[in-house]
C-alpha cells in the first residue's frame, strides 16, 4: 500500500481535483486570531462527562416523570457511554483486534457480522466522544479523538472499490477493522460518511480552540484543513467531495435504495455551511464563496423536493413510486436531528413534526408488541403511549430498532426547549395531525400559542410525557445490565440483530441528553414548578 501511495500521489493533480481548480482561488490559512473570533463553540453541551457523574441537580415533578423511570433514565445513560467507549479501538474491550481509532458498528461477527466500521456511524458516534470532550476535557477521550482523526487520513488515502482519494473513494461505506478496504458486492457509495465526519472534526476543531488552542499548531491544522487544491487534509477533502457531488445519486443510510435522499442531502447542506465558516476563518475566502454556493443549491433542492404535500409527509428519497414506498422513513428524524439547522427543518419544524406522527401512527398499528401496554410507565391516557420504532412501513422483515424508538424522543425534546425558548409554537394545517395526537380530545384548534397560556403548559407537559414513553418502551426491551442491541422483535420484544449496536446506544445518550434541556427549559420557564 505504501508503494501504491507514493506514485497515487503524483497523480492526484491530473484527477479529481483538476477539474476542480477553475472553480475557485485557494487562499491559506490566516492567523489563529481570526479563527478564534469567527469560528465559536457551539451554544449548549449535550453530553455528560466521562466519568458518568453528570446530570441536572432539578427533578421534575412526579406527575410528569412516573417513579423509577428518571433514576433509569440517568443509570442506562452512563451504562450506553460505557458500552459506546467499547466499541471504539484501541482501549475499547470489544475492539481489541481493530486499529487505533476504529469504532466497531457492533461486535457481532455472525448472524449479522456488522465487526466492520462505517464511515457514517462511526462520524456519529465521535460527536457522541466530541461532545463528553467538551463537557470534561478527559484526555482519555481526547486520545480516541486523536486516534480516530489520524484514521481518516489514512482511510481517505486507501484505495477501495468506490475508487481513491480524488476519484470518488471517500464515498465508500466501510472498512475492515483495521483499516483495509472492504472488497465484497455491498451497496456503494454512500455518500453521507464524508459530510459527518467533516462535521465531526470541524466541532472537534471549535472544541480545541475553545478549551486549548495550544493544540492547533500548524502541523496540526494542515492535517485537518490545508486550505489547498488538490488538498491533503481530512476536512476540506471531504467538503470538496461533497461540494462537487451533492446532486449526483448513491445509496441511502439502510443502503438499500440509489437515489437522492434526505438524510445524505441534509447532514451534507449542514457540513457546507460549517465548511463555509471554517474557511472564512482560516482565510480560505473563495473556498468560502464556493461552499455557500453550493450549500444555497442544496437548500433550494431540499426544500423543494422532499416535502409530499398530497402526502402530508416528507419523503425519504425522490422516486418512492418505483420502490412501492410511501416515503415516510426513520431517516427523515436521524437527518433532522444530524442536520437539521434553524432555517432548514430543525427538529420543531412543521414538516419533521408531521412527518414524525404520520410514522409513529403507521408503526403502532404494524408491530405486534406495540399492541401491549409497556411496563413501568402505567398511564390513563393512551394518546401518551410510545411505541416501538422500525425503518419503514414497507419494511416487511422488518422489526422496532432501538435508534429509531430514541429518536422519536430526542426530536420531542428539542422542540420542547425550542419552544419554549422562543416563548410560543403555532398549531397549523401542516402540523395539526401531530398536536392533535397530545390533546385530550384528539382535536387541536390552530393558532399561537404563547408561555404563560394554560394550552401551552398543557401542550408542553403533555409532550414531555409522550417523549418519555418512547425511552420507557426502551426500558422494557433493553436487558437489566443496559444492552442494547439493533432491534428487538416485533412479536416478543426479545432483542435480536446484531448485539450491542454502537449507534443504538449513540442515540439513546442524544435523546437522554437532549431531555435535560427540553427539562431545563419547563423549569426555568415555570411551565413547570
Amino acid at each position: 500500500m505504501a508503494g501504491f501511495r507514493s506514485i497515487f500521489a503524483s497523480l492526484v493533480c491530473i484527477s479529481y481535483w483538476f477539474g476542480f481548480t477553475s472553480s475557485y482561488a485557494i487562499g491559506y490559512p490566516s492567523s489563529l486570531f481570526t479563527f478564534q473570533q469567527i469560528f465559536q463553540k457551539p451554544g449548549r453541551i449535550s453530553l455528560g462527562s466521562f466519568d458518568f457523574s453528570w446530570g441536572l441537580s432539578k427533578r421534575p415533578a412526579e406527575s410528569i416523570v412516573p417513579t423509577g423511570l428518571e433514576d433509569w433514565i440517568q443509570q442506562q445513560r452512563k451504562a450506553s457511554f460505557k458500552y459506546l467507549l467499547d466499541n471504539i479501538a484501541p482501549s475499547g474491550s470489544n475492539a481489541k483486534e481493530a486499529a487505533p481509532g476504529v469504532v466497531i458498528a457492533s461486535p457481532s461477527k455472525k448472524s449479522p457480522n456488522y465487526f466492520y466500521m462505517w464511515v457514517r456511524d462511526a462520524a456519529i458516534t465521535m460527536g457522541d466522544v466530541i461532545e463528553a470532550y467538551e463537557k470534561n476535557g478527559d484526555e482519555t477521550l481526547k486520545s480516541i479523538i486523536e486516534s480516530y482523526t489520524d484514521l481518516q487520513g489514512t482511510l481517505q488515502n486507501t484505495f477501495n472499490p468506490s475508487g481513491g482519494y480524488t476519484t470518488g473513494g471517500l464515498g465508500e461505506p466501510k472498512f475492515q477493522v483495521d483499516g483495509a478496504p472492504f472488497t465484497e458486492n455491498w451497496a456503494r457509495p454512500q455518500r453521507d460518511g464524508p459530510a459527518l465526519r467533516a462535521l465531526a472534526l470541524m466541532r472537534y476543531v471549535r472544541t480545541l480552540n475553545e478549551s486549548d488552542p495550544s493544540a492547533i499548531d500548524r502541523d496540526w491544522l494542515r492535517k485537518v484543513y490545508d486550505g489547498k487544491l488538490p488538498t491533503n487534509s481530512i476536512i476540506k477533502a471531504d467538503l470538496e467531495y461533497i461540494s462537487h457531488s451533492w446532486n449526483i445519486t448513491g445509496f441511502d443510510l439502510w443502503e438499500e435504495v440509489k437515489d437522492l435522499h434526505f438524510f445524505t442531502a441534509i447532514v451534507q447542506r449542514k457540513a457546507l455551511v460549517e465548511g463555509r465558516d471554517l474557511a472564512v476563518a482560516l482565510g480560505d475566502s473563495a473556498a468560502a464563496n464556493w461552499y455557500e454556493s453550493q450549500q444555497l443549491e442544496l437548500k433550494k433542492f431540499l426544500e423543494s423536493s422532499f416535502w409530499n404535500k398530497e402526502r402530508g409527509h416528507l419523503v425519504a428519497f425522490l422516486d418512492t413510486r418505483a420502490h412501492y414506498r410511501t416515503g415516510i422513513d426513520c431517516g427523515l428524524l436521524l437527518g433532522s436531528l444530524h442536520g437539521g439547522q434553524e432555517d432548514l427543518f430543525p427538529p420543531w419544524s412543521d414538516q419533521i413534526l408531521a412527518s414524525l406522527a404520520e410514522l409513529v401512527a403507521d408503526m403502532a398499528e404494524r408491530y405486534p408488541i406495540n399492541k401491549y401496554t409497556t411496563p413501568f410507565y402505567p398511564e390513563e391516557e393512551d394518546r401518551l403511549r410510545g411505541v416501538g420504532i422500525g425503518r419503514y412501513p414497507e419494511d416487511s422483515e422488518g422489526h422496532p430498532w432501538f435508534l429509531c424508538t430514541s429518536s422519536v424522543s430526542n426530536i420531542l425534546y428539542n422542540s420542547i426547549e425550542q419552544f419554549v425558548k422562543q416563548g410560543h409554537f403555532d398549531i397549523n394545517d401542516t402540523n395539526l395531525r401531530f398536536f392533535s395526537k397530545l390533546h385530550p380530545n384528539g382535536k387541536a384548534v390552530q393558532g399561537r400559542y404563547h408561555l404563560g397560556d394554560p394550552w401551552f403548559r398543557k401542550y408542553l407537559v403533555d409532550m414531555f410525557k409522550y417523549a418519555d414513553s418512547f425511552l420507557n418502551v426502551i426500558r422494557w426491551h433493553a436487558t437489566v445490565d443496559g444492552r442494547l442491541s439493533e432491534q428487538f422483535s416485533r412479536h416478543s420484544g426479545f432483542q435480536r440483530g446484531a448485539e450491542q449496536l454502537t449507534w443504538s446506544h449513540g442515540s439513546y445518550i442524544g435523546a437522554a441528553t437532549d431531555r435535560d434541556a427540553a427539562r431545563e427549559g419547563l423549569l426555568k420557564s415555570g411551565v413547570v414548578a
